[in-house]
């Protein structure tokens, strides 16, 4: 009996052996040439049918045209995307050196699912670059996500999944903004979330500093971010156009400055040392939560309640701090990150737990809408963290899910009409604020035709 009978005809084994069939009636002067050609056969249908075993390649999957921090899947909690040496670090790496970015994420949908990612360059202000796929990445510009855990002892059950980037068939050749697309491997053309990080070359420096500005309605409420860029000139012809500066307060993609100009050009410097520029809001020391144990009270936490099957967390009222002196107190800098108390293995034995915040404002805040934002939920403004006011207690009120950890957090209100953003009308605005700055050089390659990442700088 011939086994290749009960073959199924549509299968991916059907097609090779259609072709092994066909060298069956080909004269050949050897063996060697009806094998060598068996061989080439074989290669030709995996690389037909790779899309089944590797994912979507990059023109198969419906893209962005710009990629930022978002979460298109409900069931995707807690993203963390960092350079792999610090979990509370930027997710950014060296090109072509041992730097490794880690991704961690939880899948809260109760299904054990597979997932993949693609990666994709993007200019400096996160558009998909044009350049195709095979110029900046070698092997396949994809890959799946291998690593999976379940969680244990938790009231709330998940999957924990990680992903430590580059791996070895999926390597950036150039530096530059990077996108991370996630997508679920049973629904192909559904995009789970995205995420940005950065890869650079260091082939400029960037000398920084910051201070209280000296000039201007700033002075009692700035902090501005002076600097000089230095580069070979032999190579980069025109910096004036070439190359451009981004500056970032706590890697907030809205507490950003692009300077137009430098104050002082030289052969292989510029500078952006003028009286009035790169001035930003100092803002205020945010508010913490620590979640790290369900067995006693933090600091700001009026109670803690187990309500089958799942623990909620009630915060004391948070109270209105603008107008008031400043404070001096340690933070993350609107960051945070995952913790359970004695735990072995926090990522997957960190429990979810339902928070309940609260803030006491003056009856004038009725009307407003205000959102609880901080880097676990990337400074977002949508329904799912804005706050409702409760006309019975006159305070506004918003529950969420949250993994243990310690967070940091603030209070951001929204005009309804105009829909400007103030984080200082809650918060408070002060020069004295400590806060991180994170400066990226980009040069704009003309003979690759993209955005290259020379160097990063942080500063504090």
């Amino acid at each position: 009996m011939d086994i290749r009978q009960n073959i199924p005809k549509n299968s991916n084994l059907s097609l090779l052996l259609i072709c092994i069939n066909a060298c069956d009636h080909m004269k050949f002067t050897c063996l060697s040439a009806r094998l060598n050609l068996i061989s080439l056969l074989v290669v030709i249908v995996i690389g037909i049918t790779s899309n089944s075993v590797f994912g979507l390649s990059v023109h198969q999957i419906d893209l962005p045209d710009s990629i930022d921090n978002t979460i298109y899947d409900s069931d995707i909690h807690t993203i963390l995307l960092r350079n792999a040496t610090w979990e509370l670090s930027l997710p950014v790496i060296t090109l072509n050196s041992n730097d490794q970015i880690e991704l961690r994420f939880d899948d809260l949908s109760g299904k054990n699912r597979a997932f993949g990612y693609i990666l994709v360059h993007c200019d400096a202000n996160w558009d998909v670059s044009s350049v195709s796929e095979q110029e900046y990445l070698t092997g396949y510009g994809q890959g799946t996500i291998k690593e999976t855990s379940f969680s244990i002892n938790t009231n709330y059950n998940y999957i924990h999944y990680r992903l430590v980037l580059p791996e070895e068939d999926c390597m950036p050749v150039i530096s530059g903004n990077y996108g991370l697309i996630v997508y679920s491997l049973d629904d192909r053309d559904e995009i789970a979330f995205t995420r940005r990080f950065y890869i650079t070359e260091k082939s400029a420096t960037i000398e920084a500093s910051v201070g209280q500005p000296l000039n201007g309605q700033a002075k009692e409420t700035g902090q501005q971010v002076t600097f000089s860029v230095f580069f070979n000139s032999g190579e980069i012809r025109d910096p004036a156009h070439d190359l451009c500066v981004r500056v970032f307060q706590n890697d907030r993609n809205n507490r950003m400055i692009v300077p137009e100009r430098p104050y002082d050009k030289r052969p292989g410097q510029l500078d952006y040392t003028y009286p009035y520029g790169c001035v930003f809001d100092g803002g205020n020391e945010f508010r913490s939560l620590d979640l790290k144990s369900m067995k006693y009270q933090t600091e700001n936490v009026a109670r803690i309640e187990l309500v089958y099957p799942y623990y909620h967390v009630t915060m004391k009222n948070d109270e209105w701090r603008s107008g008031k002196p400043y404070f001096s107190k340690t933070d993350l800098n609107g960051a945070f990150f995952i913790d359970r108390e004695k735990a072995d293995n926090k990522h997957i034995e960190a429990d979810y737990v339902f928070v309940h915040f609260r803030l006491k404002l003056p009856s004038v805040f009725a009307g407003e809408e205000i959102y609880v934002t901080g880097g676990f939920n990337d400074w977002k403004k949508e329904e799912k963290n804005r706050m409702k006011y409760n006309n019975e207690t006159g305070v506004f009120e918003l529950v969420t899910l949250l993994k243990q950890g310690l967070y940091d957090y603030c209070f951001e209100t929204r005009d309804s009409e105009s829909h400007k953003i103030n984080e200082y009308e809650i918060e408070g605005n002060h020069y004295e604020t400590e806060n991180d700055y994170s400066l990226f050089l980009y040069y704009h390659d003309r003979h690759l035709g993209c955005d290259r990442l020379m160097t990063y700088q942080p500063v504090k």
